[in-house]
């Protein structure tokens, strides 16, 4: 791959001095207003909250060069006098700055987009509507371990302009990339797109199912014939859009048009679950020895959040899922488990389609099943009566209930299906605070819970928060054949 030039902010011309309103102060806001202000930008930023921790980070800000720093509210000024407006992928895209905006013709990027710009690495980017941040963590590590800088970053929490002046020509950028973050990139352009899978998210956001799946659609849409697009071959919804794209096509699940060198044997379709033969397909393009990334999968210990052990309690086993924030995560998390089962779910209602959980949730081996959140009424109705169902207004309420519906040796599964902002900040906070009180429930330190990463099974299908042109970011290939990329 040739050597792409520092993207405009590095070089710094055409950005020193630009006017750029950054809207939205959660992790990826405050890491793109670091990032124009070491490019020599002129910049404010606005959120519409107003708290202690807002108040510090944009004191932080303040200290960092941050021209003006607006909180508990918008105000179209501060709009109108910029060049440039970064969105938070957490606004909808009716909030008043974003519609100021484009009244006034000016240019709405995403923090990702942002990044991409300045970006001197060469980028994998994932996407998907399940095992997202997994994928992305593994292939960070298998990359790593042939000896290359790697970075995972993006929507699994540390946002990809944090790390900018981390990586380098030589180093490879790994990143989650949400729906909301690609609704706003106009140049971002991966050398590698992965899309896992396509289920039903977001809908109170995309209002449609198929404006979801147009924006996933976008990882791919600057792609040329020299990119490479990794598809899931057994997703329809995938391979009816890998039909239009313009990257060479690697397949994983089913073979389809994988050529020899990409042919996926059965055992290794046996072996390994759809998540982990695309990060074994996206690394043999990247030219890894299969038996290298087979032995980083087969050792990878899971994230926290995601069917994260966590403690027992009189003989019942207690898991951390908070990172389920659908129906499809939940259902995941159920065909990985093995044993009786409690389960809690519940929580901000997105818009999404509940009734695949009923026929799931009625399984003999499910003991009981706890609702929380604001998605309590929707789900009592989808789930119907049943002597195994209850309802809690807290998370510790739900977990005492949990406790007295299961029996030594069954599971306590915590995967709520559903988004976090009713009661916690994300689901990361409410993943914690299912782990505090497990452990305080307990009385002591938690015993010790043998973690063994499952095999990742069928896909089944989470959300965070323009100008000028950039030279192309062209791939180096003599034959299209693994390890003939010189990927930086």
């Amino acid at each position: 791959m040739t050597s792409r030039s520092l993207r405009h902010g590095a070089a710094g011309a055409p950005w020193k001095g630009r006017r750029v309103a950054v809207v939205g102060l959660g992790r990826s806001g405050q890491a793109a207003a670091r990032l124009l202000c070491r490019a020599g930008c002129r910049v404010s930023v606005t959120d519409a909250g107003r708290h202690a921790a807002l108040e510090e980070a944009g004191a932080a800000l303040r200290a960092q060069g941050v021209e003006t720093v607006e909180l508990g509210g918008h105000t179209e000024a501060l709009i109108e006098r910029s060049d440039l407006v970064v969105v938070s992928p957490g606004l909808a895209e009716l909030v008043a700055p974003i519609q100021w905006a484009a009244r006034r013709g000016l240019p709405i990027i995403s923090e990702i987009e942002l990044a991409f710009r300045f970006c001197p690495a060469s980028v994998v980017a994932v996407t998907g509507t399940n095992g997202k941040s997994s994928v992305v963590t593994m292939l960070a590590q298998v990359v790593r371990a042939t000896g290359r800088p790697a970075i995972a970053c993006g929507n699994l929490g540390l946002p990809f302009s944090a790390v900018i002046d981390q990586l380098t020509p030589q180093s490879l950028a790994v990143v989650e990339v949400s729906s909301f973050q690609l609704i706003r990139c106009d140049t971002f352009r991966p050398a590698i797109g992965v899309l896992l899978n396509l289920g039903t998210n977001h809908l109170d956001r995309h209002g449609q199912r198929e404006a979801y799946i147009q924006a996933k659609a976008r990882l791919f849409q600057q792609q040329t014939a020299r990119d490479w697009a990794v598809f899931n071959g057994r997703d329809p919804l995938v391979a009816g859009l890998a039909k239009g794209v313009r990257a060479q096509v690697v397949w994983f699940g089913e073979n389809r048009t994988n050529p020899p060198w990409a042919r996926l044997s059965e055992h290794t379709q046996t072996a390994l679950g759809d998540n982990a033969q695309a990060v074994l397909q996206t690394c043999r393009i990247l030219g890894v020895p299969d038996p290298l990334t087979w032995q980083v999968i087969r050792t990878f210990r899971g994230l926290e959040h995601r069917r994260e052990p966590v403690g027992r309690i009189h003989g019942v086993t207690y898991v951390n899922d908070s990172k389920s924030t659908t129906p499809d995560s939940l259902v995941f998390a159920l065909q990985q488990a093995r044993g009786p089962l409690v389960v809690i779910l519940g929580g901000r209602d997105k818009g999404l389609d509940f009734e695949p959980l009923a026929m799931v949730l009625r399984e003999e081996r499910i003991r009981g099943i706890v609702l929380i959140g604001e998605s309590r009424a929707r789900l009592r109705l989808v789930l119907g009566p049943s002597e195994k169902l209850r309802e809690a207004s807290t998370l510790e309420a739900a977990i005492r209930e949990a406790m007295a519906l299961a029996h030594p040796g069954d599971t306590v599964l915590f995967s709520p299906a559903c988004a976090s902002f009713d009661m916690f900040r994300d689901f990361e906070e409410r993943g914690r605070a299912f782990k505090a009180i497990v452990h305080r429930l307990n009385g002591t330190d938690p015993s010790p819970v043998g973690w063994r990463l499952a095999r990742p099974g069928p896909s089944q299908g989470r959300a965070g928060e323009a100008g000028g042109s950039r030279q192309e970011d062209e791939p180096r290939a003599a034959n299209h054949e693994p390890g003939a990329l010189s990927y930086r």
